[in-house]
Order: C-alpha cells, then structure tokens, then sequence
C-alpha cells in the first residue's frame, strides 16, 4: 500500500490489505487496512515494512520524518492491565 503525500513524498506500508480504494483522500489518523501477517523473514506474528520516497529511486530513513514529535505509543483496548 503507497501513500502519496502533498509534499511530494511517498509512503510505503506492507504487508498490508487496504480497506481505502485507490485515489481516495485520507487524512492524519485514518485507518488505511490491516497488517497481514506470517511472512516469510517476520520472526513474530506479524511485521510492517515501512518506508519513504523521493521519486522513484530516492529512499529516505522513514524515522527521520518523525522527529519531532517523535513516536507516541497509546494502549491498546485490548491489553492487559498492567
């Protein structure tokens, strides 16, 4: 699944089902689809790849695009009280 942004960059998430069509306009925060899992390298049950672009052949290190703010971790509903 590729995400184009307005600033030029394209992010790249897989191994993922989109639940969005393709040419639909999502913002901040929209689910975009569903991690698939059990792919051959992933050492857990499921793992994303994720990535960024420049045009076809500039890749960036996605992580230096967060900070800041820097990545935020929420609880999960379904966890555990701990």
């Amino acid at each position: 699944m590729s995400v184009d942004h307005p600033d030029g960059l394209r992010s790249t998430y897989e191994p993922v089902t989109a639940t969005v069509t393709a040419g639909s306009a999502v913002t901040a925060g929209d689910p975009l689809g569903v991690l698939q899992a059990g792919h051959p390298g992933c050492p857990v049950a499921a793992c994303l790849h994720w990535g960024v672009r420049r045009d076809r052949l500039d890749h960036l290190d996605p992580l230096v695009l967060l900070r800041p703010p820097g990545v935020r971790l929420l609880p999960w509903e379904g966890a555990a009280p701990g």
